[in-house]
């Protein structure tokens, strides 16, 4: 089934690319424009320079596609403009009947035209002629290679007497918010008393109750201040009572560190990050006291300081990562909120050669350094950076600055009777507050070199051998709550009779027009309540230790490629460069291949050294558009169901990536994506400047990572429960809203992937991935009914699956729930429509809605398996326990590895499953009996998700240690480097976001359609 968007008037923006596909049009038919195509003299590689199309049709006077509404839209994608659809259709065709006359016109060998369907089909080889081993970028992988003696282990959360046995520790955060359901009571009653108390006039009371009245009735209503401030709440306080846990915990980490003779430099930093909080909450200065200024762009101290985020820029610091689970009380309106703990300690800043964070941070308060120059001189970043250097400015000063080392008798006891405060005022506010550019860049460069005087970096260095220290410490220690308020205070709201009742409101207008800005009237206080406070909940943070114990439950098996009929046809990007070249001639040398090559020169100082230029956007558009029509018109002349593996060539690693390369690698990721439809396809770039051997085999294993596998126990399941399974992940990405506030419509990329897992007749299990769809849907649609997604589990369900593995974004919402959405919407993919439209009315398929979330451990010992394991749901209780029994955790899988160099951490997945709300849809019972209850289908099923988790580890093994699991095998559909963010680009001269993903699912129904329709 097609899902068409219905033209309407829905409130968003509307995009036209009339022009901007007209004239690639003409750039295409422009006879003098040499043919983009071209076929190497042996007919064993077709060269694609879409590049040179791209970039002259970003030279063009191209009108913008948003039109007049530019500010409007927050992303405008797929929105088409009234009457546009038919053109849009008729110009995608056009270029399609284009592009395959160029390719056809070439496709000439010993003076005989050769069919595009010959020539793809001849084009194709069997993937194992790239069995071997290269030295330099190529596609050569010992694909022959049996991984034996893979390891997984069970834990077991259940304390032992000898505490010296335990192998991992987490740390764990719950916070609990009681009362959350009395908000409109408490405030209307906190409103009257401040019109009684501040008012004298009879008639201004009389006034003012009456606005009162309509503020309380338009709550209702969800229109009024009043609700703004309730959503305020709503979603910002459990942000503030983090930004308090992460300084309750080093008070933690304090008082069981005992009498450690550099537990000063602890004290010392706790003590500042109070001294912070003090200073931006003083009641005795307005919020004007906190404005500074810097390059043309003005910041609010009290308002950065009053984020979340507020402390992230220092070398050590608390994180809270992992959100394990929530729980309500919907009675009492007690909510309980379960995260994980970490500490980030000092590492390097790898895009910075390596610098360590605070250098680098330093280093950007030099007016001298060429990143403060570049960060001033980039318009579309300046206003960014330059909030950046004010915060770090503040933020370092405030827990670096200290008397000089040097000073006679001194010692770091001292530090602690140091306040930055005082001199902060006197020398560097009233500076930041005034108007001299010269002088601020004098205090920033005074505060970068004293501090770098002082040696802060030795005193970080000590901070942090104590910590990791302790953190590898066997004691258990106890758990501890600290009691809390959160309050709203009482300089949110005006003073001035005149003013309220112009206004019609209470509330400064800051909370309609900027409502994250209002955060600095919500503070986070100590057991007391603020008897002067207008609005005030109790919350209580609690922080407990747990430790993971080993067990002799432990199961060995072997993993290997299977490419039994695996045809591909490799695809190479790459700059015009010598060193690729030479790669050109040696390792790719005689290869059937695809070839991309770009002008990187061009792009990076000509075209995408601005991205909100028009150059850019029409740029990226086409070379985009272009790259999947070309492919797709190319691979759909197969007749077989290839591997597509594209191979990028970079100059610059990862971490420095230039504006082209970064582009490469976004849309790449995307065509790649899309052509998983059909095909299996992967993306991987390599820097080829100087090539590591083993980055070489990592990366390599990366771009094979989806093909299919087979495992074989050493003890195989004698009485199978579970012989085929699939597992289908979906996420999505809105592609068209607009910034009004009014409205909550908009239009998002729903995207998924399949993966099947059979057992075969001789035990042994195979696992494959099945492909992957996208589609476009409103608001409404997306979260109810989304065809695309239920035409995939009818087809698997035609194949033989009855057994659904169904992951998709946790529907915690980390909000106290004080304004209510319908539960469909709360639930996402997980909604009960969707599930019941997924189900039908077929009794035998089983679906099982899961989600998950990371968090990290710390290793006490070493571990020799390759992956470790929890599914003891009692043991799991240890973690969450929601008393509603609705959301369970059933799956703890650890995979044995650090966090990267010089990182004290193990990371972990865990799952959990939903139960008691799908009556009359699921039934509980067969949740229960997979995911929960001790028995052989549950233990198939978690056995089968293992292996999924091992097929897609990207690191190669060496002789001296065996592949482990790939912790977070979903990172292509969900997170930061997911598809869908990597489809975002800017549109012409806007912060306005074009989705890729989602434009180029629209191209692909339109080519979808058998030309003769």
């Amino acid at each position: 089934m097609v899902n068409i968007l219905e033209e309407g008037d829905n409130g968003l923006v509307r995009v036209d690319y009339g022009d901007l596909l007209t004239k690639i049009l003409q750039v295409l038919e422009n006879q003098q424009v040499k043919n983009p195509l071209n076929l190497s003299q042996d007919g064993k590689r077709l060269l694609i320079d879409i590049d040179e199309i791209a970039a002259q049709v970003s030279e063009l006077n191209i009108a913008n596609p948003l039109g007049g509404s530019t500010f409007n839209a927050k992303s405008a994608t797929v929105n088409l403009s009234p009457g546009s659809r038919n053109a849009f259709i008729s110009q995608i065709q056009q270029i399609r009947d284009i592009l395959t006359q160029k390719i056809e016109s070439i496709l000439v060998l010993d003076q005989k035209p050769i069919s595009l369907e010959n020539f793809i089909n001849n084009l194709a080889i069997e993937l194992k002629e790239f069995q071997g081993e290269s030295q330099d970028v190529g596609f050569q992988y010992k694909f022959d290679k049996k991984y034996d003696d893979l390891h997984k282990q069970r834990l077991s959360l259940q304390k032992e007497t000898d505490q010296s046995s335990s192998v991992l520790k987490f740390h764990k955060l719950t916070i609990t918010v009681e009362k959350t359901n009395n908000f409109n009571q408490q405030l209307k009653n906190s409103l009257k008393s401040f019109i009684e108390l501040r008012f004298d006039s009879e008639e201004e009371k009389e006034d003012l109750g009456y606005i009162l009245e309509d503020l309380c009735k338009d709550l209702e209503k969800n229109k009024s201040d009043l609700y703004k401030l309730k959503c305020l709440m709503d979603t910002e306080t459990i942000g503030k009572l983090q930004r308090e846990a992460k300084i309750q915990y080093l008070e933690y980490l304090k008082e069981h560190l005992g009498q450690h003779r550099d537990l000063i430099y602890l004290e010392d930093l706790i003590r500042r990050l109070r001294l912070i909080e003090d200073y931006i909450n003083d009641i005795n200065q307005g919020d004007g006291y906190y404005q500074v200024n810097y390059a043309g762009v003005s910041v609010n101290y009290k308002e950065i300081f009053s984020r979340s985020e507020a402390f992230e820029e220092l070398p050590i610091i608390p994180l809270i990562v992992g959100y394990l689970g929530e729980t309500t009380d919907e009675n009492s309106g007690k909510r309980q909120f379960i995260f994980g703990l970490k500490l980030k300690f000092a590492g390097k800043v790898q895009t910075q050669g390596g610098k360590s964070v605070i250098n680098y941070y330093l280093n950007l308060l030099d007016s001298n350094s060429p990143e403060h120059q570049e960060g001033l001189a980039d318009a579309s970043k300046k206003e960014y950076f330059v909030r950046k250097v004010l915060k770090i400015a503040f933020l370092y000063y405030f827990i670096f600055a200290s008397i000089d080392p040097s000073t006679p008798n001194y010692h770091p006891e001292d530090d602690l009777e140091y306040n930055p405060r005082t001199i902060f005022e006197e020398k560097v506010l009233p500076i930041l507050q005034a108007s001299d550019e010269t002088q601020k860049q004098r205090i920033f460069r005074g505060i970068k070199t004293g501090l770098e005087t002082y040696k802060i970096d030795h005193k970080v260095d000590k901070l942090k051998n104590m910590l990791t220290n302790f953190l590898r410490g066997k004691t258990v220690f106890p758990s501890r709550s600290y009691p809390i308020h959160i309050s709203v205070k009482q300089g949110i709201l005006e003073t001035d009779y005149t003013v309220i009742n112009r206004n019609n409101s209470f509330f400064k207008t800051v909370l309609k027009d900027n409502p994250k800005a209002a955060l600095k009237y919500i503070s986070v206080g100590g057991a007391n309540v603020d008897n002067n406070a207008l609005y005030s909940i109790s919350a209580n943070l609690q922080i407990s230790e747990i430790h993971y114990f080993s067990t002799q439950d432990d199961q060995t098996f072997s993993m290997e490629y299977d490419l039994r009929n695996v045809y591909t046809i490799p695809v190479v990007l790459t700059p015009q460069h010598d060193r690729c070249r030479e790669i050109f001639k040696n390792s790719l040398k005689g290869q059937n291949l695809l070839v991309f090559n770009y002008n990187y020169r061009r792009l990076r100082e000509n075209i995408l050294n601005n991205l909100q230029s028009s150059k850019a956007f029409a740029y990226q558009f086409t070379f985009a558009l272009l790259a999947y029509i070309l492919l797709k018109t190319l691979l759909d002349r197969s007749k077989r169901r290839l591997f597509i593996p594209i191979l990028r060539l970079h100059l610059s690693d990862q971490q420095e990536t230039a504006p082209e390369e970064k582009f490469m690698r976004s849309m790449f990721s995307v065509l790649s994506h899309l052509l998983n439809e059909n095909h299996r396809s992967n993306s991987q770039g390599f820097c080829v400047k100087k090539v590591n051997p083993f980055k070489l085999k990592n990366g390599l294993s990366s771009l094979y990572s989806i093909l299919p596998k087979i495992f074989e126990f050493s003890q195989p399941v004698t009485e199978p429960q579970l012989d085929k399974l699939a597992i289908i992940v979906v996420s999505s990405r809105e592609c068209d809203r607009s910034r009004s506030s009014s409205s909550d419509y908009k239009i998002a990329n729903l995207m998924g992937e399949m993966i099947g897992i059979q057992r075969q007749k001789d035990g042994k299990v195979r696992l494959y991935m099945i492909g992957t769809f996208s589609d476009n849907y409103n608001s409404q649609e997306i979260h109810s009914h989304p065809d695309v997604l239920i035409d995939q589990v009818n087809q698997l369900y035609e194949q033989g699956y009855r057994h659904f593995l169904y992951i998709a974004k946790s529907p915690y919402s980390n909000t106290l729930n004080m304004t209510k959405k319908q539960e469909d919407e709360e639930l996402f993919f997980m909604s009960k429509s969707v599930i019941r439209a997924l189900k039908g009315e077929r009794e035998d398929l089983k679906i099982y809605p899961i989600f998950f979330d990371k968090y990290y451990a710390v290793k006490l010992d070493k571990i020799p398996a390759s992956s470790l394991y929890i599914q003891d749901i009692s043991e799991l209780e240890t973690l969450v326990k929601d008393p509603s029994k609705q959301a369970v955790v059933f799956f703890n899988l650890f995979n044995g590895i650090k966090v990267g160099n010089d990182k004290y951490y193990n990371g972990v997945i865990s799952y959990a499953t939903l139960l008691n709300i799908y009556e009359g849809i699921l039934d509980d019972k067969d949740i229960r009996m997979a995911l929960m209850y001790d028995n052989s289908l549950k233990n198939e099923l978690l056995q089968f998700l293992t292996l999924f988790h091992f097929s897609r580890y990207e690191a190669d093994s060496n002789q001296a240690k065996n592949i482990n699991l790939k912790l977070d095998p979903y990172t292509k559909l969900i997170g930061d480097n997911s598809v869908g963010a990597l489809s975002r680009l800017n549109h012409i001269n806007s912060y306005t976001v074009f989705n890729s993903l989602a434009f180029l699912t629209e191209v692909r129904k339109i080519l979808n359609v058998p030309q003769e329709d």
